[in-house]
């Protein structure tokens, strides 16, 4: 078969793009031609993939322009069999007759309840063809040429809540078996998060300023939204007087990230997630996971004594303290064995058995 895979840009890392190289890798395997549409041109190297780019370099800015492009790589998939909307964007087939796969990393909330009204001027006019777009998607996004598969049973709920629409679960793929799950573990905790600021960072800061121990975040600033947002962590943890205790690394190498997950004893999370790969990567690692008792976290977290109440800075410190203790070190070995759903394998057999069934 024929597939036209649709991802705005492929070579910045994250989950994301995890999942669509593990997809890619899954459809080889099944000898399907793969067709991938991107806005940018990528950055790595995609053997025996065939690629169409609007662009032949990365845009930078204007990210709300990026996914509008987006959405129109489907006139460039029309002839495929298949296509499959890989980063969750709000994509509708060309034709009629041809069935779309959208991979929900999201519930598309921030895209259909934006009120655009409040904008004038220039800013109207940057904003008004993408809310078009998405009133368009909400208004077929029933029909049975659409396709949804969601990334967690959380994403999976909201879908049927907001649009009345079934989706099939598949996890996103994690790979494990990088981590060597070190038992000798240092009194430090650790969190990975994107530089941005719905991930809640300040809150964490607030929580970890008051615990003597050191406490580092490591993440990605791939705009200059992010940087600055780096910029003003890194302001707050001065104003704090937490320099030496509480550290900020930005677009450090992957077996760096590894190697600090292996050492922390504990890793926090201080925003909601859909799904969450970092904190799955926490437990292939052996750390112990403070998380937020919301959204995907009841699933990547499956026990109550390691989710503290949403914004809750004290219940935050009393389960972190426990687990620098050793407290919840009993929960290791099931936590560990909790996560063997999110392998990869498991991720690919289950996505080329979903695409085989839609041929078929």
């Amino acid at each position: 078969m024929k597939i036209g895979i649709i991802h705005g840009f492929v070579g910045g890392g994250g989950g994301t793009e995890t999942t669509l190289l593990t997809l890619i890798e899954a459809l080889l395997e099944h000898k399907h031609t793969i067709n991938l549409y991107t806005v940018s041109k990528p950055t790595v190297q995609l053997p025996k993939v065939k690629i169409q780019s609007v662009f032949p370099f990365r845009l930078p800015a204007f990210g709300l322009y990026q996914r509008y492009l987006e959405s129109k790589l489907t006139e460039k998939a029309k002839d495929d069999d298949l296509i499959v909307q890989v980063s969750g964007g709000l994509s509708l087939p060309y034709r009629k007759d041809q069935k779309i796969i959208i991979y929900c990393h999201h519930d598309f909330r921030n895209e259909t309840e934006k009120d655009i009204t409040k904008y004038k001027g220039i800013w109207s006019a940057y904003y008004k063809p993408y809310y078009v777009l998405s009133q368009r998607f909400v208004d077929q996004i029933g029909d049975e040429n659409i396709v949804l598969v969601a990334n967690s049973q959380f994403i999976q709920d909201s879908l049927k809540k907001r649009f009345g629409k079934d989706s099939v679960v598949i996890y996103p793929p994690v790979d494990a078996d990088v981590f060597q799950n070190s038992v000798n573990k240092e009194q430090r905790i650790l969190t990975i998060s994107r530089y941005s600021q719905e991930k809640n960072l300040e809150f964490a800061i607030d929580v970890l300023s008051e615990i003597e121990v050191p406490y580092t975040i490591i993440g990605n600033t791939k705009t200059r939204v992010n940087e600055l947002y780096y910029e003003k962590l890194a302001t707050k943890i001065k104003n704090q007087k937490s320099i030496g205790k509480i550290f900020l690394m930005k677009n450090i190498e992957r077996n760096k990230v590894v190697e600090n997950l292996e050492k922390y004893k504990v890793y926090f999370h201080a925003s909601p997630e859909t799904f969450g790969i970092s904190i799955v990567e926490s437990i292939a690692a052996g750390c112990i996971p403070i998380v937020p008792n919301n959204s995907a976290h009841k699933e990547t977290v499956p026990f109550d004594d390691l989710r503290y109440e949403t914004d809750d800075k004290k219940d935050a410190q009393e389960k972190i303290k426990k687990a620098l203790s050793g407290k919840y070190d009993n929960l290791l070995n099931q936590l560990r064995s909790s996560i063997d759903v999110y392998n990869k394998t498991s991720f690919k057999n289950s996505i080329a058995s979903f695409i085989e069934n839609i041929e078929n």
